[in-house]
């Protein structure tokens, strides 16, 4: 009889808790979707509030978008896409985002860089589009060939913001004096007389041909640090012409160099400054 009495009040007080549950249940509310939750000029260039210094603020911190905006920025729980504005295939991802051109997604080194600098004087602007798109000196240089291709877990964005100064992977760069050194583009070269064809020994003076390992101002654009002559003189050191002052078209004619110029007269870019002996 008594385990009789104690089931049934088990039963009771089970049933009891329930249905307090589900009265609790009942009463939970969907989170609603919270309006004004960014400043007012948040979408508006210029303004000391737009998105881009609160994400600067973050260290790029995309995951956050993510979370209202959905995986793809097209709208998520807020329905708010953000594929309007970012209209690259990448969307707010697109390199061009940061630095680069904004219109533009072919351009995506500076001008303009991630504090929305866009003067050559500043220093992450510098001498960007010189390297990367308007040099008449040599083919356009890779983002990888100064900065190292940082790929984390196969999330190239994600893995490669990590903070400022950004890093670079060509050696001879001074971040305190925005300078470069030592490198073969602007002339740390050496051409030894016995690593060449017997045949061309003769253009050697003496038993290296060496250039002039220019130490370039990275911000200084004006074009003074771009003179031929600069990086190697011409003719280069233990050249068999150095010391005279030919014409810069000396160096294509006699059948010496004609690779390194165009029809025209002009420097090829594509064989200048490209890592190899071009004498024909």
């Amino acid at each position: 009889m008594k385990q009789k009495i104690l089931s049934i009040f088990l039963i009771g007080l089970i049933s009891l808790a329930f249905f307090n549950c589900s009265e609790v249940q009942d009463e939970i509310t969907q989170t609603p979707i919270l309006e004004g939750v960014h400043p007012e000029g948040f979408g508006k260039l210029g303004s000391d509030d737009f998105h881009s210094f609160k994400l600067q603020s973050t260290n790029w911190d995309l995951v956050q978008c993510q979370k209202c905006h959905g995986a793809d920025y097209s709208g998520g729980t807020v329905n708010e896409s953000c594929l309007d504005c970012h209209s690259s295939s990448a969307g707010p991802e697109a390199c061009n985002t940061c630095h680069g051109v904004f219109a533009d997604d072919t351009k995506i080194a500076p001008p303009t860089d991630i504090s929305n600098n866009y003067e050559t004087s500043s220093k992450g602007v510098g001498a960007h589009s010189s390297h990367v798109y308007e040099s008449d000196l040599s083919n356009g240089y890779s983002c990888f060939t100064c900065h190292p291709s940082n790929v984390g877990n196969g999330d190239f964005v994600k893995a490669h913001i990590d903070g400022l100064p950004a890093e670079m992977s060509i050696s001879g760069y001074s971040f305190s004096n925005l300078t470069c050194e030592n490198n073969y583009c602007h002339g740390n070269f050496e051409f030894k007389k016995t690593d060449v064809d017997p045949d061309f020994a003769f253009i050697y003076k003496a038993d290296v041909i060496t250039g002039e390992n220019f130490t370039p101002k990275w911000n200084r654009v004006d074009g003074t640090q771009a003179a031929c002559g600069t990086c190697h003189l011409l003719p280069p050191r233990g050249h068999l012409l150095e010391g005279t002052d030919p014409e810069a078209e000396t160096c294509a004619s006699n059948n010496c160099h004609p690779s390194a110029f165009n029809e025209d007269g002009t420097l090829n870019k594509f064989t200048h400054a490209n890592g190899e002996k071009n004498l024909n």
